[in-house]
């Protein structure tokens, strides 16, 4: 130590503090390679730590192919069906000016009623001694009277089939064996209104068959087999 002793006080002094600075430089680089887990990055020196879990892989420029979606086929709509109403014929309206493109037909409703529906009936009216198997029977369903008009295509277009008009069947032929007869509706308008109805054909009753709210067919409803005309 004859160096130390050969040295001044002012020498012995720096020599002391470069003691101290290397002491606390070798505390820096080991903290440091304790926070780095062993690596220490120098300037200029590119890190070879491992990716993480989160690193996210950059996406593929390929886009999948959604295909053509398949087409759906249209839902059918069925076609309503056509309506038959029972009711005895009030009467027959032009209002058109003699054009025949709105015309009504009157109809006061009623219920067409056999076997056991006509007994349950009758009954309900004390009626029930004037059931008859081989008849049918009315059930009214009010005082309102329900329009239908007929196509604005014209008269032409509703079919009117009767089995008692215009040829009447002898006695004895009138029940459901009775051909029917295709009348046009001008001939059975006329009948009506040009010949003051001398046939009786308002007030009879009619099975109508109605297309959305249009009468399309007019069918007698021949009385019961044991009536004679």
């Amino acid at each position: 130590m004859n160096w130390w002793r050969a040295l001044s006080t002012g020498g012995r002094l720096l020599v002391v503090v470069a003691g101290i600075a290397i002491l606390a430089g070798a505390a820096v680089v080991f903290m440091l390679i304790t926070d780095t887990g062993g690596t220490i990055e120098f300037p200029g020196q590119l890190s070879e730590t491992t990716p993480s879990a989160e690193t996210v892989t950059p996406a593929s420029d390929e886009v999948d192919d959604p295909g053509t979606p398949e087409a759906k086929a249209p839902t059918p709509t069925e076609p309503s069906s056509p309506e038959r109403v029972f009711g005895a014929l009030r009467g027959i309206r032009d209002e058109s000016g003699g054009t025949w493109q709105t015309v009504w037909i009157d109809v006061d409703t009623a219920d067409f009623l056999t076997g056991d529906a006509a007994l349950a009936f009758l009954t309900s009216q004390g009626d029930q001694d004037f059931y008859d198997a081989d008849y049918w029977y009315i059930r009214d369903e009010g005082a309102a009277i329900t329009s239908f008009k007929i196509p604005p295509s014209g008269q032409g277009t509703v079919k009117v089939i009767m089995y008692t008009y215009p040829n009447v069947p002898s006695i004895g032929f009138y029940g459901p064996a009775m051909d029917e007869q295709v009348v046009a509706f001008g001939q059975f308008y006329d009948a009506i209104y040009m010949d003051e109805d001398s046939s009786g054909l308002l007030g009879r009753y009619y099975w109508f068959t109605v297309e959305e709210g249009i009468i399309v067919a007019i069918e007698e409803q021949p009385r019961d087999p044991y009536y004679e005309p």
